[in-house]
Formats: C-alpha cells, sequence, structure tokens
C-alpha cells in the first residue's frame, strides 16, 4: 500500500526534476474515458508513436493524470480477486496495485512488455533503521529497447494532503504561500515524471523489490542497507551498477503472476527472513497446483498421495502463515514505542530552543533598559554641557568688576592664582590626552563590535533560515529520525549554539564595554570642564586684583575658546554615545524579534509534532488491524482449504 503519499512532503517538496529522457507532455491529451476498454485506449494513447519509449511514457502520462488514489480504500481489507485493471479504468481511482496493473496491462496492449512488482516502500512512519517485514507496495517494469525500466505511476500521480487544515495553514504562513483548505483526507494530482525510467539506484533509495533480481544492478542490495537509510544505500550504489538488460528478467517476465510468485518465493524468503508469507505463498501455490494435477486425474489412481502432498503443503502454509502473525504484536509494539520515543526527543529538543530563545529575550530586554537608561543619563549630561557653553564669551574679561584695593605684578596672591591655572592646564592637558587616547580605542572597540555585528547578522540569517527548513520538513509530518530533518536540526543546532551565541555573548560583552567606556569618558569630559571652569574663575578673580594686566585678556579670551572646544568635543562625544545607545535599542528589538519569530517557529514545530505523532499512531493502529485482519483472512482460507482436503480424503477412502 502506498503510505507515503500520507505526508505532506510530495504536496511541498517532492522533486520535480523533468528527467532528460521524460516527455511530460505525451499522453495526456488523450481521451480520459474510454470504459474498461484497455485495447481501445492503449490504441489512441500508441496511434501515432514509433518508439517504445514514447510508448511508455504516453502510457506512464495518461495514467498518472486520469486515475486518483483511492483514499476510501486505503484502509479497507481488499482480498477479493476483481479485475483490477478493469475496476480502476470505471472508478477512475485505484490503489498501488491497481495503478500498477493497469500500466502494465497498457503497456501490454501497446506491444511492450511488462510486469508488476510486489516490494518494500518507505512510507510515512518508517524511519532508518526500521525493520520491514512484509511488502507493502507495488509498481512496473517495463521492457524499452531491450532493457528493463522501472516505473511507479502511483507515485508519480500525486499526493494526499491531511485533514488538519491548521497545519497546513501554518506551513502556507511560513513559507508566505496562498493559504489552501483542506477539510478532509483527500488525493491531489501532482505530475511527477521521475518516476519514470528513473535510475535503478535512485530508485531504491526509496523502493526495494521483494524479489532483488528486479533492483536493475550488478550488486543485489541487501534489505538491511535499504533500511539503514540514504546514506547506506548511497555508499553501496559506489560499488555497483545498473543492469538493465537480463535474459533472466526476460524468462521470468513471460511467467504468469503464480509462476512468477512460485519462481521468486525462496529468493524474496532469503532476502528478509521477515516475511514468512513468501513461503507461505510458495506452499498455497505447490498444493493449488496438486490439485489442479488431481482434477485431471479422471482414473483417481493417485488421488490419496496428492491430496495428502496438497494438505501437507497448505499445513506448511498455514505454520508461515502463524509466523507472520506471532511478528505482528512484536513489530507494532516497537513502532509504537519508537514514536513515543520520538516524540519525547522533539519535545525535549523544541524545549531547548524555546528556553534558549527566552534567555535571550530576557537578555535583549536588559540591555534594552540598560540602554534607555544610559541614554537618558546621557541627555541630560549632553544638555548640562551644552549649557555651560551659553553666556561664554571670550571678551567677557571685560566685563569684570575691578576691586578697590589692586595687587601689584608679582604679589603672593596673584602667585598662587597663577600657579593654579598653570598646575590645572597642566593636568586638564594630561586629562584631555588620556581622553583622546580612550576615544581612539573606544573607536576600534566600536569598530571590532561593527564587525561582530556583520557576522552575528550573517549567522542569525543562516540560523533562521535553517530553522524554517527544519520547520517545512516537520510541518510535512517528517520527525526527528528523518533525514529530512535531521540534517536540518543538525546544522541548526551547530548554526545556533557553536556560531549565534557564540557571536550573541561576545557582542553583548562588547556594548557592555563600549558603554562603559563612553560612560567612563563622560566623566572626564565632566571632570575636564569643571578644572576649564576653575581656571575661567581663577582669571576672573585675577582681574579683579590686577586689572593693569595687559596679557590677561588674551589668556583669558584663549582660555574660553579651549573651553568651548572641549564642551564642543563632550558633546559630540555624548551625542555620538546616544546614537549608539539608540542604534543598539533598535538592534536589541531586532534581536527580540528574532527570538520571537523563533518562538512561533518552534511552536508550529511543537503543533505539527503533535499532529505528526497522533497521524503517526493512528496510522500504525490501521495498519495493524489491516494486517492482522488479512492474516486472519488467509489463516481462514488455508485452514478452510485444509478442512476440504481432509474430508475430500476420507470419502476417497471409503471408496
Amino acid at each position: 500500500m502506498h503510505s507515503v503519499i500520507l505526508s505532506f512532503v510530495l504536496a511541498l517538496l517532492s522533486f520535480t526534476t523533468v528527467w532528460a529522457q521524460t516527455d511530460t507532455t505525451i499522453g495526456i491529451t488523450a481521451p480520459g474515458n474510454f470504459g474498461t476498454d484497455v485495447d481501445g485506449l492503449a490504441a489512441a494513447l500508441c496511434i501515432d508513436l514509433r518508439t517504445q519509449k514514447e510508448k511508455a511514457n504516453a502510457i506512464y502520462n495518461w495514467v498518472t493524470h486520469n486515475i486518483a488514489y483511492d483514499v476510501k480504500g486505503m484502509w479497507q481489507l481488499d482480498g477479493s480477486d476483481d479485475d483490477k485493471v478493469a475496476q480502476a479504468l470505471r472508478q477512475k481511482r485505484a490503489l498501488c496495485r491497481g495503478y500498477a496493473e493497469l500500466y502494465v496491462a497498457l503497456c501490454r496492449s501497446a506491444g511492450l512488455e511488462a510486469v508488476t512488482i510486489g516490494g518494500y516502500a518507505k512510507d510515512l512512519i518508517f524511519d532508518n533503521g526500521d525493520a520491514m517485514y512484509i511488502p507493502r507496495h507495488e509498481w512496473c517494469a517495463v521492457k524499452i529497447d531491450g532493457r528493463w525500466e522501472l516505473a511507479d505511476p502511483t507515485w508519480g500521480a500525486g499526493y494526499m494532503h491531511q485533514a488538519n487544515s491548521k497545519l497546513r495553514m501554518l506551513l502556507n504562513k511560513l513559507l508566505m504561500q496562498k493559504k489552501l483548505k483542506a477539510k478532509n483526507l483527500k488525493f491531489k494530482f501532482r505530475y511527477d515524471p521521475q518516476y519514470f525510467m528513473q535510475d535503478p539506484e535512485v530508485f531504491r533509495l526509496r523502493h526495494l523489490p521483494e524479489d532483488p533480481l528486479w533492483q536493475l544492478t550488478d550488486t543485489l542490495m541487501p534489505l538491511t542497507i535499504f533500511e539503514a537509510g540514504d546514506s547506506a544505500v548511497r555508499r553501496f550504489n559506489e560499488i555497483s551498477q545498473p543492469v538493465k538488460a537480463s535474459p533472466r528478467l526476460d524468462e521470468i517476465s513471460k511467467l504468469s503472476e503464480t509462476e512468477r510468485n512460485l519462481e521468486m518465493a525462496d529468493r524474496a524468503y532469503a532476502h528478509n527472513e521477515r516475511y514468512h508469507l513468501a513461503m507461505a505463498m510458495k506452499n498455497t501455490i505447490l498444493a493449488d497446483s496438486l490439485l489442479r494435477q488431481l482434477s485431471k486425474d479422471t482414473a483417481g489412481k493417485r488421488a490419496l498421495p496428492m491430496l495428502k502432498d496438497a494438505t501437507a503443503n497448505m499445513k506448511t502454509s498455514v505454520e508461515y502463515i502463524k509466523k507472520q502473525k506471532k511478528a505482528f504484536p512484536e513489530e507494532y509494539s516497537r513502532l509504537s514505542r519508537k514514536n513515543r520515543a520520538k516524540g519525547m526527543e522533539a519535545k525535549q529538543y523544541i524545549r531547548r530552543i524555546k528556553t534558549d530563545d527566552k534567555r535571550l529575550l530576557a537578555e535583549c530586554r536588559k540591555h534594552d533598559r540598560g540602554a534607555n537608561n544610559k541614554y537618558t543619563r546621557s541627555h541630560k549630561k549632553l544638555a548640562d554641557i551644552q549649557k555651560r557653553g551659553r553666556g561664554l564669551n571670550p571678551n567677557g574679561i571685560d566685563k569684570v568688576k575691578t576691586g578697590k584695593v589692586q595687587k601689584r605684578a608679582g604679589a603672593p596672591e596673584l602667585e598662587v592664582i597663577n600657579d593654579s591655572v598653570e598646575a590645572r592646564n597642566a593636568r586638564l592637558d594630561a586629562m584631555l590626552q588620556d581622553i583622546r587616547l580612550k576615544e581612539a580605542s573606544t573607536e576600534i572597540a566600536i569598530a571590532e563590535s561593527k564587525v561582530l555585528l556583520d557576522s552575528l547578522a550573517g549567522s542569525l540569517g543562516v540560523e533562521d533560515s535553517m530553522l524554517v527548513q527544519e520547520a517545512v520538513a516537520r510541518l510535512s509530518m517528517h520527525d526527528s529520525y528523518d533525514d529530512e530533518v535531521k540534517q536540518w536540526s543538525r546544522l541548526f543546532e551547530q548554526q545556533k549554539y557553536q556560531v549565534t551565541d557564540t557571536l550573541m555573548k561576545y557582542y553583548f560583552a562588547s556594548f557592555d564595554t563600549v558603554a562603559l567606556r563612553y560612560e567612563e569618558l563622560q566623566k572626564q569630559y565632566v571632570a575636564a570642564l569643571n578644572v576649564h571652569k576653575a581656571n575661567v574663575r581663577s582669571l576672573e578673580q585675577y582681574k579683579k586684583l590686577n586689572a593693569g594686566n595687559v596679557e590677561l585678556t588674551t589668556r583669558y579670551a584663549a582660555t574660553i575658546e579651549h573651553y568651548k572646544s572641549t564642551i564642543d568635543s563632550a558633546a559630540r562625544c555624548i551625542t555620538f554615545y546616544g546614537n549608539y545607545l539608540r542604534g543598539n535599542r533598535k538592534l536589541f528589538a531586532a534581536l527580540s524579534k528574532q527570538g520571537k519569530r523563533q518562538l512561533k517557529i518552534v511552536d508550529h514545530m511543537e503543533k505539527a509534532e503533535k499532529s505528526r505523532q497522533t497521524l503517526e499512531d493512528r496510522t500504525i493502529a490501521r495498519k495493524r488491524h489491516t494486517d492482522m485482519k488479512e492474516n486472519e483472512r488467509q489463516l481462514h482460507n488455508a485452514e478452510g482449504a485444509i478442512r476440504k482436503m481432509q474430508r475430500v480424503a476420507e470419502h476417497a477412502k471409503k471408496k
């Protein structure tokens, strides 16, 4: 059964590569309504086509465009021998077996050799390392120009979208796509040409035939490699080559379905010793063959021995059916346990991301509050400093009133004032030099911070992209064990915890360092301005005591200009600091937005994981129910056949 089409991934992430050997238009315009007339449909599809490839391609295109997947029949037990080809043509829907048999019937009607192939397919609940028990999917092989090619019209036809429209809306929102509505589980046509004439080594990434000969490679891949996952398959492919021409396969393809099943039973069982039904099928076929021979033995000379042998075969078949039944509980219990483990692992993973993002938000709020407080204080300091410059006049010394008692030049009082001014000027020079050095080092720190910020921005972009890709995979019903999720979660964790978080810590530390240096610079500027102010007051005091110093006016003007220059430098420094704080507040807001966005994304992932876990639990339960019912049907039929043969044998003995 083609369970893989249950997932969103074929809807949103399926490869639609147009293979060089595939014409994606040929055959799709042929009339869709031919009733159940296989020959008429095949003739209409291939009437103007010359090559075998064109015919096989046209048939593939028609089937994938006109036959829908049978959603309602997906979980219904179908043990009937109804004509799946006629049924598919009449109802315009089918399961994988119907797709395969219809494709083969049309190919044969068009003069092409083709066979159905049963096998294993990686579906919604498959994870790397999972054991495959019984084949549940069917596809085709068609012979084109002497070479066998693979085709899977089921997977080429479309996909199923889920009933949970909320997840679809979340996914569309995440991908910024138009919202779609999905009320129930429905099939949607989406033609995929890659499953026609696909390279056998690519094909076996997702498909593996029960009969290993149909892998179409020179080295047959064990089932364990297939179960291990894509990486293991690709490594194995390095030691093999496609082989599409095979006389043995040519012979097998000419056998009837029953003969093919009998011929490949031992290979299928050796390929997978968990597939007990292969041997049950073999023994049932052998018993049926004996019964057919018995019906032709009109004399009845060999009736009892043949009945005995047929009964033995059926009893052996029953034993294998029971073996298969015995394996089901453990198989599905393991799947259920694994599903719970996946859910717990995803929950812990998502919780870690949420915790880290909440920590980031808290750190951003803390630094934003700090930056806001610093900005408020620095803005006030800027106003105070600018206020100092008001009224400063280089000629202001002329307005100073002289004292009634004048001191002569060289008086001790004047010398003390002069010495104080000189001492302050020396100290002021040292202070301003230290300020310039700190400003230079602060500029270097800011430049380094910008480089750090550029790296952080780049890392955040990469991290965000990876998380979105992981979210898309999870919203597409992939889980923590799937390669589609594992690759992105691994890359996301590496980027987030080894790169982004480190850069974030460095940037916060860099901001704190720069802010601390600016705070110190503000204090130093205020101290320097206070020295300037003291010098101005000292020179004005000098004027009061001695108005006759002709150099005092020039000296006072120079001091005022120096004072104003320092005020301007302090104002520029504080203004730049304010801009730096405002810029970082915007950055912290952006980081907060990034953190909130990640929280929303992981919320989507969390909802998707809950839905996936529920869907997988239901799928496991349905599969278990279907397999058990089918097993009971097989067992009932086999045991019934044994009882009939025993009654016939007893009747024959009485005669």
